[in-house]
């Protein structure tokens, strides 16, 4: 988090050396960008920024907080109606409301593709497993409720799938970054749909259980 002396500043300039990070990091992977064009561009002397900042892995992961807060606002109205919709279609709702949000804010967006472009870092490691495990959380809460409703396959292990859901959900926007991203934002929800449906046949109350191999085994 940034020092209190960041937010010291006015509010014009916090703003600035924001944009221009995001600039930044929108244009490079997190090893290739420079403190040095940052602090060139917002017009700050390297020494203040590190009056603000303890390091450049502090602004990026500020720069993710951020992001990831104005995310978490922009599905705020998908997630009021999550009692309105069966545990399938507010999946659905909310990567389509995230691809939206990808349109709106197309920086953001290629933050993350240089951030899967660190895959394998440790900065990549960092991020991918705070973010995993926050999103872990919602999902087991949503599992939940959907079990509760009869929409989930009570036999699950919730934990377990939450956590898979919550990884492949990473997974999925990584094969669209290296296979299919030049097709456009129709193709991507057209993605999201066959990984959805691969689910709803696999925990969705209606798939059942699955047969036991216990005879065909012994």
């Amino acid at each position: 988090m940034p020092k209190e002396t960041f937010f010291n500043l006015p509010a014009e300039k916090q703003a600035l050396i924001f944009d221009v990070a995001i600039a930044e990091f929108a244009l490079h992977p997190y090893e290739q960008a420079s403190v040095n064009r940052v602090v060139a561009r917002a017009d700050i002397a390297k020494g203040s920024f590190y009056q603000y900042f303890e390091n450049k892995k502090d602004l990026y992961l500020y720069l993710l907080q951020r992001i990831g807060e104005a995310k978490l606002d922009y599905l705020a109205p998908v997630m009021g109606n999550a009692r309105q919709h069966d545990f399938f279609t507010l999946l659905r709702d909310l990567y389509a409301a995230g691809i939206q949000f990808g349109i709106e804010n197309p920086r953001y967006v290629e933050i993350s593709k240089r951030l899967m472009e660190s895959k394998g870092s440790p900065i990549y490691t960092e991020v991918m497993e705070a973010n995993t495990s926050a999103a872990s959380e919602l999902f087991e809460t949503l599992l939940r409720t959907a079990i509760s409703n009869g929409e989930v396959r009570s036999d699950i292990d919730v934990p377990m799938f939450a956590y898979l859901i919550a990884s492949m959900n990473t997974l999925v926007m990584e094969y669209y970054i290296e296979h299919i991203a030049r097709v456009g934002d129709d193709q991507l929800l057209a993605t999201v749909e066959q990984f959805i449906d691969f689910l709803k046949n696999g925990i969705g109350a209606s798939a059942g259980k699955a047969p036991s191999t216990q005879g065909a085994l012994s």
